[in-house]
């Protein structure tokens, strides 16, 4: 009975051992298929590819990207443009290619046929106007120069900008700086001093409707802070001008003393004062206790005479000088003589009430004009 079953407990070992193998060969064979078939569905890459994947991810990711919402409104596909262009991309664009380079060809050939014209244009017109001969002509520029459809067009030119500037010369008056047509009277001019800082004198010269400038040459014996700036800008500009003189003479010896300081800046400044040269005659008091109060009008015809004398005399009368002030002062303080050179008078008024003679009228001291930044005095040329 022991035999029997012991051959039984054998049996049933080896039979077991048998199925735990199969088993386990069943596990091992489903995993290698799994692998091979998973492994299948990867690329193979070296580590160059690598890098070179990595890299051209990069390039891509630096280019602008078109957001594009799908259906689902949690998922979001981003596409590069450069993608999406190569993709859509066809035999259009390279026709659209092909016509914009054909476009830039005849647009340069077109500037090309222009600037020849031009040039041809040019050498007719020396012709015309020099009576250079044909031969001479055709050797500066090759091509047909003498066409007469262009020498006709040349001459029409010339014929109307003659026409221009024959109305222009024709017509009697004043113009501003950058040749527009102001008119015969009440014609506008500025007067400046630092007060203004620095001016934007091409700005003035091109834009506003003023004839020309009065400059502070300074006070007493000094020279203003910016009348050296301002006139050398004015002559390059070639804006008419003219200069004053702010008194502080309660005496015949600061008078000299002003007249002699004005002729020399005259010299210095080789200055050809136009618009005349003025004389500021108004009130003040200075912190050592001198004021105007202390000057009475037979002072004020001496001091005035003396000035007007010395510098009309220095620059051979070849300019105006004159006095400037204003209504109320040179009408109650100013004695007969010195009044009589009154010839710029400031009232600032819709009106001017001043009851001698006078050709400027000082109208307004917060004017406006172009170049210059905050107020400015203006008169009228009467």
């Amino acid at each position: 009975m022991k035999k029997i079953l012991c051959l039984i407990i054998v049996f049933l070992v080896i039979t077991g051992c048998k199925n735990d193998n199969s088993v386990k060969e069943e596990i091992e064979l489903s995993y290698k298929e799994k692998k091979s078939y998973y492994v299948s569905l990867v690329n193979k890459v070296s580590h160059d590819d690598y890098y070179k994947e990595i890299n051209k991810t990069n390039e891509q990711s630096t280019k602008p990207d078109v957001v594009v919402q799908t259906n689902n409104s949690n998922e979001t596909t981003y596409y590069s443009e450069q993608l999406e262009y190569e993709n859509n991309s066809s035999g259009d664009s390279k026709a659209t290619l092909e016509n914009t380079s054909l476009n830039e060809e005849k647009k340069l050939q077109k500037n090309d046929d222009e600037l020849l014209k031009e040039e041809k244009k040019e050498h007719v017109n020396q012709k015309v106007q020099n009576n250079v001969t044909s031969e001479e002509a055709s050797i500066v520029i090759e091509g047909d120069v003498n066409d007469e459809e262009l020498e006709n067009e040349v001459l029409l030119e010339n014929s109307i900008q003659n026409t221009t500037n024959s109305e222009h010369n024709n017509k009697s008056g004043y113009y501003s700086p950058s040749g527009k047509y102001l008119g015969e009277h009440n014609v506008k001019v500025i007067d400046v001093s630092y007060y203004q800082g620095n001016i934007n004198w091409d700005l003035f010269a091109n834009e506003s409707d003023c004839y020309g400038v009065i400059l502070r040459l300074g006070y007493y014996d000094t020279l203003d802070k910016k009348f050296e700036r301002n006139i050398n800008e004015i002559k390059r500009l070639g804006i008419p001008y003219g200069i004053y003189l702010f008194s502080y003479s309660t005496t015949l010896t600061g008078a000299k003393k002003e007249a002699l300081f004005t002729n020399q800046m005259i010299d210095k400044y080789d200055l050809n004062p136009t618009l005349g040269i003025y004389y500021d005659i108004e009130s003040w008091s200075s912190s050592n206790g001198s004021s105007s109060n202390e000057i009475s009008k037979d002072m004020y015809d001496k001091i005035v005479s003396t000035y007007i004398n010395e510098v009309s005399n220095y620059v051979n009368n070849n300019y105006k000088v004159k006095v400037y002030s204003g209504r109320w002062y040179a009408m109650n303080r100013l004695g007969k003589t010195s009044k009589s050179y009154v010839d710029w008078v400031a009232e600032y008024n819709s009106t001017c009430k001043y009851d001698g003679s006078y050709s400027m009228w000082q109208y307004t001291s917060k004017g406006s004009v172009p170049g210059i930044e905050g107020n400015v005095d203006i008169s009228y040329i009467l």
